[in-house]
């Protein structure tokens, strides 16, 4: 071996006295006859004997030398390439079979002229040509000097340790050498010249010796192997073939170690004493990580510092690379140690950087696993507090302020951007920052919306909004004066983001936007293979605050130790040991709180992996179950994740307080044709019976630990049962789910549990009496090809199970979970609603078609009346100045009425259709309370029945309310339901209330050709909610229509003995008392809520002086399950509102919560023009002291209106001068009806009027009136 750092030689060399002692006189000798080839043979035989010729041509000052053929100069790139490592070994190279080479390798007449030709050529170059090459040469030689290779074939170890081993891998050999090519030529030519001369002057006793001996152990191998030790030493005298190993001790002093002879029948050692083998976890440790650790950092960092977007998935393979060669925490731990230092720098880190920094840990998150972005995640978060309370320090002590903290905070946003984390997080950051209003806040804040301002709205309205909530709060502690600029225009950035009205200069450059989507694109391509992170970690600031103390529970197998037992003492006065057992209680909500911590359940539940909480939430967040099913399609779950579902719904189930038959209908709806996940719930269940220590099939039961005993108390086993009797009783399940078990040696437990599922099978079969129950038991229990099995289940209904326990359950009456009373329109949607949740519904009407005075006799056939009486009015005198000449306009009230009533048939049929479709039992009959939970029916068609149910909902809605005085008939006296069916028009009306209700009847009247007079005891029209400057403008309309008014004036009485009706009547506040006489009165002074007949005394139900039933804000009266809606309870009146009552009080009651905006339900009023209002009207706002600010535009100022020639009327709206929030919109023109949904919307979503003025309307339109209107108020309109 020869010394570390020297060079190795062409081959060996040996010294002249040597030669001379073995007889090689010839050494000096100019000739060599061929008698000396065998020789040479002989002699190669040895590896390595003979050695190759040089690499170059041959020095000039061979020439002199006579031979009679000259060597090949074909270079051998072999001691180029061998390390130090492989030169131990070169005995065993295999050489050429002869030590000369061949003759016909050499010419006479071929002389060496390499340098010539070398010279020749370069001369022949281009002298631009030549002066790049000689600075091209100059750049390598200083480069290679930088990097410590100058003058070295290979790469020092440090190279290899940091991950550049490979550097130079591929480049042709020549290229370290070629610089000293000419001064190593003469050396290697004459060393290849003395070694020729030796082998050819060897006498014939020395072959022949080596002849006989090749093979053994003869003293002339021990010679040999000296002759090659002694040839190494010659490469002291210059050859500089080997590699560089490492600076080490100068290689002229180093001496080379003698090699000892090995035994080729002996496996080779390291030298090292072998010992008994001893066990990994029993070693001592030999070394340090330190080393390992530098190492790993080393090539990290070099990967680290080569990053770009372009070599971003070529970086993360060779990352990829690191976590198998490596331990995984130490790579993990260097990684995020090496990003974290790139950016906490003090400096303003480019965004691009930032951008490129979080899209390189997104891709790694994704490939590595969680434990990588847990790690990231929880260190940056760290990391930030850290630099965040020395920025706070320096800032207190006017020291220089450092960018640490603005770095990691854009790192964070970026993260966010490319969904490595959820939204919880950097909205924990902004409200750690909004705790307190200062500079450095008001930059970071700024920081994050300008990055992810637009993404965190969309994730998350509701959390921006309670973010802009705080605001104020800081601002009052921080002092409204004392705020900056800096924080005054951070703060309407944030509002500015709720209102989603962000400004050009507060969201992220065109070139971080770019560079964004770039990086989205890129991190899109690893989908295609396979992931071990497909979603955003979701914990938050203070999970990762208190992982110390209550564990990581967003890493599968991180321990988690619950609550403190602090925490339990306050919420419970029960021994340590019951809340332990606590774990079974699923609480979905507190009634004082209904925020859903679905992390905290799914803990308790012990839904310990990420599918089975994804699962969870998805089942737990959804609206109903259909929700629930479309959320579990969007998770995309493969055959083996399918699974879960299965046991997550079993699980929630047997958990609840009562039975939910909620799980069960999520059940059935991803069921469906499925067979794969049928076999996945009777897979759930065949595991339950295990847990109950049942042996399946006859096979060994499993030990039933205490956990068992815990998950199988008889709350679960009761839940679990009926959930599993519902999939049987509606097929998705057969009873042959249960031919697992031997019926005959059951435990106590599942005999339980066999026998809840059978009883929920049968009893959720209809069947009304014992015909029906035997046709019920026929069916279920037709088991075709299983006899055993029908054997078994007999033996046990017989035998185990009480004939009692199930016979006298199936007798009895169907129970409902909710009996309505009332069809009309909250009654009908109640029903549908609760039908499409899965309840099992009732509803009574009395009146024999659905849809209630509504749809029978209010708003639906006087709209139809308005509508038609409209066109008829307008061809009559609107005609002529729109170019349309008609003549002969005939009314035909009976076809009029005809048309009415066909719209109305209809819609009636259309409803009876929807309960029919969502399984809801319609009885035509009257239904009054026995007790709080039976309710009897009287037929319409005669007979009595009844129904109990668990909830029952009262819609009867409302009546007319009577006249003293005047006897209601329908034909002379008439209400509504009257004006609605007159035979012929009379000549004269007087409508008694100037409300809704009896405007819109005076219109149809009167366009249809009667005189009708309007009597109002107030001192407007419309009624109270209608705005007084609207209610006079539509006064004076209708005026000019033919309709009379007085107003401020009462009736007293009425005389309807005569031919005409007569009324008396005199001023509201004293007056002259007169009289009017009409053909027909119609009575219209409101409606009363509608409980006769009820039997509310029978509960002892509570109502006001205005015969109201009394109800709390869920809807409840006095008994919980007793709700009630619509007309026949507080507030307004109206068909729309009864509807969201109607879908509220379902909620309620499936889910525990509901919603009714009372302060946005609009009204319309559908005479011509329309009048339309929604929130509060002017003088509302004067009486509660409310400051306001009005803007207001005329129809005739509109280019829609004008060209439909109709420009009466306008919109008004009002809205508060401080926030520009809208507080009441009115509208008076045409489709006014219609105009005010977008108003409705406007105050349900609490926008601006500058949110409605900078909101496009299509041109030309009538909306274009309500846009111009909301930028009177907040600025001036364009148009007036």
């Amino acid at each position: 071996m020869p010394p570390r750092g020297g060079r190795v030689s062409k081959g060996p060399s040996l010294p002249l006295n040597l030669l001379r002692e073995i007889g090689a006189d010839g050494a000096s000798s100019k000739g060599r006859g061929r008698s000396n080839r065998s020789g040479g043979r002989a002699f190669d035989r040895r590896p390595n004997r003979g050695g190759d010729r040089p690499k170059g041509s041959s020095h000039a000052s061979h020439r002199a030398v006579e031979v009679t053929k000259k060597p090949n100069l074909k270079r051998s790139k072999r001691g180029h390439e061998t390390d130090s490592e492989d030169s131990e070994d070169g005995s065993s190279e295999e050489q050429d079979d002869s030590g000369l080479e061949d003759e016909d390798d050499y010419d006479d007449d071929d002389e060496d002229v390499s340098d010539v030709e070398e010279s020749t050529d370069e001369k022949s170059l281009p002298k631009a040509v030549r002066d790049k090459i000689a600075e091209d040469d100059k750049e390598i030689a200083e480069l290679e000097r930088r990097l410590g290779i100058k003058g070295r074939k290979g790469l020092p170890k440090s190279f290899k340790e940091d991950g550049l081993g490979d550097l130079l891998e591929g480049i042709d050999d020549a290229i370290g050498v070629e610089s000293n090519e000419k001064k190593k030529r003469k050396a290697e030519a004459d060393e290849w010249l003395a070694q020729k001369r030796q082998k050819a002057n060897q006498t014939t006793r020395q072959v022949e010796r080596d002849d006989d001996d090749e093979g053994s152990d003869s003293e002339d191998d021990d010679i040999d192997e000296d002759d090659f030790d002694m040839g190494d030493e010659s490469s002291q005298d210059g050859g500089s073939d080997g590699e560089f190993e490492g600076f080490e001790s100068d290689p002229e002093t180093a001496s080379a170690p003698k090699p000892q002879r090995e035994n080729p029948y002996v496996a080779p050692t390291s030298g090292v004493t072998v010992t008994k083998y001893i066990p990994p976890s029993m070693r001592a440790k030999t070394g340090s990580d330190d080393e390992l650790m530098l190492r790993i950092r080393r090539q990290t960092q070099g990967l680290v510092n080569r990053l770009t977007d372009a070599n971003l998935i070529s970086i993360l393979g060779e990352i990829e690379k690191l976590y198998r060669e490596y331990p995984r925490q130490h790579v993990t731990s260097t990684l995020v140690d090496l990003l974290l230092i790139q950016v906490c720098d003090p400096s303003s880190l480019p965004d691009t950087l930032l951008i490129l920094t979080a899209g390189f840990a997104t891709a790694a998150y994704k490939v590595i696993g969680m434990d990588f972005g847990a790690y990231l995640v929880q260190t940056t978060a760290e990391k930030f507090k850290e630099h965040y309370a020395k920025t706070v320090g320096r800032t207190q002590e006017q020291q220089e302020v450092t960018k640490e903290t603005s770095n990691i905070i854009t790192f964070l946003a970026q993260m966010y951007n490319f969904q490595m984390i959820g939204c919880n997080l950097v909205f924990d950051h902004i409200r750690f920052l909004l705790g307190e209003l200062s500079e450095l806040n008001a930059e970071l804040l700024l920081r994050i919306i300008r990055m992810a301002g637009k993404p965190l709205r969309q994730d998350d309205p509701m959390a921006l909004k309670d973010i802009v909530a705080l605001i104020r709060p800081a601002m009052a502690k921080f002092g409204e004066n004392n705020v900056s600029v800096r924080t005054k225009f951070m703060i309407e950035t944030i509002n500015d983001l709720k209102n989603n009205k962000m400004k050009a200069g507060a969201t992220a450059s065109a070139i971080n936007t770019e560079h964004t989507t770039r990086m989205k694109k890129l991190l899109g391509t690893l989908s295609s293979r396979k992931l071990k992170a497909t979603e955003p970690l979701r914990m938050g600031l203070k999970d990762i605050e208190e992982a110390d103390k209550k564990g990581r529970w967003w890493l599968v197998g991180s321990s988690w130790a619950g609550k403190d037992k602090t925490d339990k003492k306050k919420t419970s006065d029960k021994p340590e040991a019951d809340d332990v057992s606590d774990v079974n209680d699923l609480e979905i909500y507190d009634d004082d709180d209904l925020d859903v911590d679905l992390e905290a359940l799914a803990r308790r539940l012990m839904l310990n992996t990420d599918i089975r909480r994804s699962i969870f939430f998805a089942v737990m967040s959804a609206l109903d179950f259909e929700d629930a099913y479309r959320n579990l399609l969007k998770l995309r779950l493969n055959k083996e994740r399918q699974r879960e579902v299965s046991h997550v719904l079993l699980q929630c189930c047997g958990s609840e307080e009562q039975y939910n038959p909620y799980y069960a209908l999520v059940a059935r709806k991803i069921s469906g044709d499925d067979r794969r996940t049928k076999w996945n719930f009777q897979d759930t269940l065949w595991k339950f019976f295990r847990r109950l220590g049942e042996s399946l099939f006859d096979e060994e039961a499993d030990e039933v630990d205490d956990e068992d005993d815990k998950a199988t108390e008889l709350r679960r086993i009761v839940n679990i049962g009926k959930f599993y009797g519902n999939l049987i009783s509606e097929g998705v399940l057969n009873l042959d789910v249960l031919r697992c078990l031997n019926f005959v040696y059951l435990k106590p437990k599942t005999k339980m549990l066999v026998e809840v599922i059978l009883v929920t099978a049968l009893l959720d079969f209809p069947c009304k009496n014992r015909a029906g129950a035997d046709e019920v038991i026929r069916k279920m229990f037709t088991l075709p090809g299983k006899p055993e099995f029908a054997r078994s289940l007999k033996y046990f209904m017989e035998k185990v199970m009480p004939r009692t326990d199930f016979l006298i359950l199936l007798l009895l009456p169907e129970q409902k979970d909710l009996v309505i009373i009332g069809g009309g329109v909250a009654g009908y949607v109640a029903a549908i609603k609760a039908g499409q949740q899965g309840m099992k519904v009732t509803c009574i009407e009395k009146r024999g078609t659905l849809g209630g005075t509504c749809l029978n006799v209010g708003c639906i056939p006087s709209k139809s009346l308005l509508n038609n009486s409209h066109l008829y009015h307008q061809i009559l005198h609107d005609t002529k100045n729109r170019g349309i000449e008609v003549g002969d306009v005939k009314l035909n009230l009976q076809q009029l009425m005809k048309a009415k009533d066909t719209s109305v048939g209809g819609l009636t049929k259309g409803v009876e259709f929807l309960l029919k479709k969502n399984g809801v039992e319609y009885l035509k009959g009257t239904g009054s309370f026995v007790n709080e939970h039976e309710i009897k029916i009287a037929l319409n068609d005669g007979g009595e029945t009844s129904r109990t149910a668990k909830n029952i909902l009262i819609a009867t809605g409302s009546e007319a309310t009577p006249f003293p005085g005047l006897e209601i008939d329908e034909k002379r006296v008439v209400t509504s339901t009257g004006a609605l069916a007159l035979e012929k028009v009379p000549e004269t009306m007087t409508v008694i209330g100037g409300g809704i209700i009896g405007l819109e009847m005076a219109s149809v009247w009167s366009r249809l050709g009667a005189k009708v007079t309007v009597v109002e005891y107030l001192g407007q029209i419309g009624g109270p909610g209608m705005d007084t400057e609207i209610a006079k403008s539509a006064q004076k309309i209708l005026k000019k229509q033919g309709i009379e008014f007085k107003l401020n004036t009462k009736v007293n009485g009425g005389d309807t003995t005569g031919d005409k009706i007569k009324l008396d009547i005199d001023a509201a506040k004293g007056g002259k008392a007169e009289s009017i006489e009409s053909d027909v009165v119609l009575v219209a002074i409101g409606r009363r809520p509608y409980t006769g007949g009820l039997g509310l005394e029978n509960v002892g139900l509570e109502t006001d002086d205005r015969g109201r039933v009394v109800i709390d804000s869920e809807y409840r009266t006095s008994h919980p399950h007793i709700r009630c809606v619509g007309d026949v309870t507080f507030g307004p009146m109206l068909a729309h509102k009864a509807e969201e009552e109607a879908v509220a009080v379902v909620e309620y009651m499936s889910k525990g919560y509901g919603h009714v905006n009372y302060a946005a339900i609009p009204s319309v009023m559908y005479t011509h023009p329309e009048v339309a209002w929604v929130g509060q009207s002017e003088q509302d706002l004067q009486k509660a002291g409310i400051q306001y600010r009005v803007g207001t535009f005329p129809f005739s100022a509109n280019s829609r209106a004008k060209t439909n020639l109709d420009t009466e009327g306008m919109v008004k709206m009002l809205a508060d001068p401080e926030t520009d929030r809208i507080l009441g919109v009115h509208i008076i023109g045409p489709n006014a009806g219609e105009m005010i949904a977008e108003g409705t919307l406007a105050l349900e979503y609490g926008a601006s009027s500058e949110d409605i003025a900078r909101t496009c309307h299509a041109h030309p339109t009538l909306a274009e009136a309500f846009k111009e209107a909301a930028m009177a108020t907040h600025a001036k309109a364009i148009h007036f």
